[in-house]
């Protein structure tokens, strides 16, 4: 084989080793490229195209929760204010309830800049008023019990920060419009005054026990 025929082979070769790399570069960039729209649009996965809860710069609307005799509203909540969502239904908001109550046991300043809200997403506020309108209404400390869960969430929490327990269409839940357990939201105001979701999906640190 002469010097030009060997060195043309040499060039093919090459030629096609850079080929078959360059093919296997794209498909994993495709690859990466899928990874990270699936990552960044995790409303998607929601169950008929909902999101878990309002998202930042979202505008907070007036509600008013609680019993009447002591009730919370949006004007209560101050800049930086913590609103979680827990629901006595959901095992991960069971596993970080411990963790939330210690979080703000021994801290009375930040607890005020708190609202637990615990929803019991067994029944609306409309079978509630109507308790024949459901079995689970009608019987809220029947199999399964979902009163008496969500009533011991709401006490646990009560002994350490502001607490709300309403149904899941309650209305701090339709103001956040959680739709998704746990989860929570930071607020502040907007310049024109107006209460706003700041911050969404950033628990506090759970305290670490002395060993």
């Amino acid at each position: 084989m002469s010097p030009l025929a060997a060195a043309v082979l040499a060039v093919g070769a090459l030629a096609m080793v850079d080929l078959v790399l360059t093919v296997g570069v794209v498909r994993r960039l495709r690859e990466h490229s899928e990874l990270l729209r699936q990552a960044s649009a995790p409303a998607a996965a929601m169950p008929g195209g909902m999101s878990g809860i309002a998202s930042v710069g979202t505008p907070v609307p007036s509600f008013t929760a609680g019993p009447s005799d002591s009730p919370v509203t949006d004007r209560d909540l101050t800049d930086g204010t913590l609103v979680a969502f827990f629901s006595p239904t959901c095992e991960p908001c069971r596993d970080k309830l411990p963790g939330f109550v210690a979080r703000y046991a021994d801290r009375p300043d930040e607890a005020r800049q708190v609202l637990a809200v615990v929803v019991n997403d067994s029944y609306s506020s409309h079978e509630a008023r109507d308790p024949q309108s459901s079995h689970e209404a009608a019987d809220p400390h029947g199999p399964g019990r979902p009163g008496e869960d969500a009533g011991a969430m709401a006490a646990a929490l009560a002994a350490v920060v502001p607490t709300v327990q309403e149904p899941f269409d309650g209305p701090v839940t339709k103001a956040f419009a959680a739709k998704a357990f746990p989860s929570c939201v930071r607020v502040g105001h907007s310049p024109d005054g107006g209460l706003v979701v700041t911050e969404v999906g950033r628990w506090p640190q759970t305290p670490v026990a002395a060993r």
